[in-house]
């Protein structure tokens, strides 16, 4: 470890100390500067070390048989470039890999400019002499490691621009996406086979030169929104593209060429000005998901003003009402018609979907409700009511509801549903519970739907119970579902209970089941009514 911090920090003292070295410290036969190093790490002294003790650690690359890029016996020779090459792989390799960790931590599947830019960073440091010199990678295995990479860069490269500008003209960047995968698999593999890792160097640099005409291409198609940002991306690639473009071009034609091999340059320049452009967008994506969740925390206030509390004072009755959202807001939904002191309606909803547009509808829900009050000892033309308002507006969209009526002057209540799960009724005299089925049609699609009314004596002691299907359909971490048969079983074992505390107990019960908590997320919106009846 010592070592390694040692190396860390001795190119980036030693580059400051050659800004201001004087003349006479150049080596007389290549005119650069030197700086020794043995294999622990340890800064040496020039006059101490013979020719034979040590060996350049060449600015060719790892492809050029005839560099001298293996250690001596006793340690290694830099030069500035190599210096700063060093430095600049180093800071490249630690900024991608923060950049893939806020990434993973802020995760958006449909958006992975953050993470192809922090692997474009980290690949393209890692290619640098940093990573050979920092953990004195063999030479065989660097070659390897060199080649490799760079048949993988454009990968994460492609990805980002394909991010930021689209799938490009006819799906382009897409297509070149698919090409570079496909070749990178396949000239690793045969690099590997063959025994020679640049194998596949001519035909990666005909990919990337196509590449970067693609990207040009579109990246100055004039139906671009003109921004900041693309300003700056297009300024920064119309820097680095003939750079690279001579990197990969050059061996071609001249031998030597890596002495004016200025592409890592002009990547300095385009990761500034990609990461203004990641930066940027970063930063408004953050500010966009405030607003939204002030909007979003918004709309939860103004849902909750338009559900009523628990505390609904009718003759005979004892009401709890428990709400739970999946998110921030709901489509449950849970009202109370009270005609008078002796007689309650309530309604209990079930939107399809979840989230923002399913609290909207349960919205036109409330209204619709509120339209129908005068039919509230109605169950069936409730309904049928709520349906000729929904129908027509929803689209694809559905709500699932029960209607109960509770007349407490006359020990009877009547109930309509409209492809609501069951109502359970327990009495507690006979030790049972009575099921009614009364399903209906789904609300909102078929204007001409009908509805029937089902009526049942009530005795002292009956707890009458309303729910949404999030209750039954509750999954454990084994997959297995909660079911009707569980919630029976509850309702029987727990029938003692005052309402409050037995509507408490099946919440707690729930999450106990699905292993979940009240802060994480839920697999639906849960929505419960408990009606416990005390006439005789």
């Amino acid at each position: 470890m010592r070592t390694l911090i040692r190396k860390l920090f001795a190119p980036i003292i030693l580059s400051g100390l050659f800004l201001f070295a004087p003349s006479d410290q150049y080596a007389t036969e290549t005119h650069e500067y030197v700086v020794l190093f043995s294999h622990s790490g340890e800064y040496l002294n020039s006059e101490s070390i013979t020719n034979a003790d040590v060996s350049l650690v060449s600015s060719e690359s790892p492809g050029d048989s005839s560099a001298a890029n293996t250690a001596g016996p006793q340690g290694r020779v830099l030069t500035r470039w190599n210096i700063y090459e060093i430095i600049f792989g180093t800071l490249s390799s630690l900024i991608g890999l923060t950049l893939i960790t806020l990434s993973l931590l802020r995760w958006k599947a449909n958006d992975l400019s953050l993470i192809s830019f922090g692997i474009l960073c980290f690949l393209y440091g890692a290619r640098t002499k940093a990573f050979q010199f920092l953990f004195d990678i063999p030479f065989p295995f660097w070659s390897y490691t060199y080649w490799f990479i760079t048949y993988l860069i454009p990968i994460p490269a492609w990805l980002f621009f394909k991010q930021f500008l689209g799938r490009g003209w006819k799906s382009s960047f897409r297509r070149l996406l698919q090409v570079q995968i496909v070749f990178s698999i396949t000239a690793i593999s045969v690099c590997a086979y063959l025994g020679d890792p640049a194998a596949a160097n001519v035909g990666n640099s005909i990919i990337v030169v196509i590449g970067f005409l693609i990207v040009i291409a579109n990246l100055f198609q004039p139906h671009l929104q003109r921004n900041r940002e693309l300003k700056v991306l297009r300024a920064g690639f119309l820097i680095l593209a003939p750079l690279s473009l001579h990197a990969n071009i050059a061996p071609w034609f001249a031998e030597g060429y890596e002495s004016l091999n200025l592409e890592w340059l002009g990547f300095i320049i385009l990761i500034c000005c990609l990461g203004y452009a990641v930066a940027s967008r970063f930063f408004q994506n953050e500010k966009d998901l405030i607003t939204i969740a002030h909007e979003l925390e918004t709309a939860r206030q103004i849902q909750s003003f338009i559900l009523p509390g628990e505390s609904v004072d009718v003759e005979g009755l004892q009401i709890a009402a428990r709400y739970i959202p999946m998110a921030s807001v709901a489509g449950d939904f849970y009202d109370f018609a009270k005609v008078d002191d002796k007689r309650l309606g309530i309604l209990v909803a079930d939107v399809s979907g979840h989230g923002v547009p399913a609290s909207l509808i349960s919205s036109m829900v409330k209204i619709a409700f509120a339209s129908n009050i005068s039919q509230a000892s109605n169950p069936a033309e409730v309904l049928s009511g709520i349906n000729q308002v929904l129908c027509g507006k929803l689209e694809a969209d559905f709500v699932t509801a029960g209607y109960l009526f509770i007349d407490t002057s006359e020990n009877i209540f009547k109930y309509a549903g409209a492809g609501h799960p069951p109502l359970f009724v327990w009495r507690g005299a006979d030790q049972k519970i009575y099921e009614f089925r009364e399903k209906g049609t789904i609300l909102g699609q078929f204007q001409d739907a009908q509805y029937q009314n089902i009526s049942f004596n009530l005795k002292a002691d009956d707890r009458i119970f309303l729910y949404t299907d999030g209750i039954v359909e509750t999954f454990n971490s084994a997959g297995d579902i909660f079911g009707f048969s569980r919630l029976k079983d509850l309702i029987k074992r727990h029938a003692k209970l005052p309402a409050g505390q037995f509507a408490d107990t099946i919440i707690r019960h729930l999450s106990s089941w699905s292993g979940k908590n009240s802060e994480q997320v839920l697999d639906d919106d849960l929505t419960l009514i408990v009606a416990d009846y005390k006439h005789g």
